[in-house]
């Protein structure tokens, strides 16, 4: 495992990507987009807890470029520069995707590393969900039925308790 916000690639000699450059990557293949357009995407998506700036953003979509991952294929209004993924990129973020199990694993790590740090979370329901999340998605094809079934379960007796 490497850094906790790195996702590795598969191939030989590849390194892994920062969360943003997973996120770059995951961005540009819905849609072509401007710098401008990824910070107001990332802005957006968490709720204005991140702006990344223009200095850590610019200077890696010129690497991402350089690595073959991404290519400005567009001048668009007030000579923004559009980029798109390449083929090569596309193949980077399809090579991480199918990791996605390990991934998830080092998040859930991340978690429990924080939950260290600064003790438990309040009890929530949302955290209750979480953690049933990950560790249905981890059971055995053999075992989904009976989980489902459980968690039908508790669906009815919550429903119970609403009315």
């Amino acid at each position: 495992m490497r850094g906790p916000l790195k996702f590795d690639e598969r191939r030989r000699g590849a390194r892994g990507r920062g969360l943003i450059q997973l996120f770059i990557l995951h961005s540009l293949h819905k849609e072509p987009k401007s710098g401008y357009g990824l910070i107001k995407e990332i802005t957006e998506k968490t709720g204005g807890a991140w702006v990344p700036s223009k200095g850590t953003l610019y200077p890696m979509l010129k690497k991402m470029e350089e690595e073959g991952l991404i290519i400005v294929s567009d001048t668009g209004k007030r000579s923004k520069n559009i980029f798109s993924l390449t083929a090569e990129g596309e193949e980077t973020l399809d090579e991480i995707v199918r990791t996605r199990k390990e991934e998830k694993e080092k998040m859930y790590v991340f978690r429990n590393l924080l939950l260290e740090i600064f003790g438990d979370e309040p009890e929530s329901v949302k955290a209750d969900l979480r953690e049933i999340r990950f560790l249905t998605e981890e059971l055995p094809v053999d075992k989904q039925a009976e989980a489902r079934s459980l968690i039908r379960s508790c669906l009815e007796k919550i429903r119970e308790l609403g009315s």
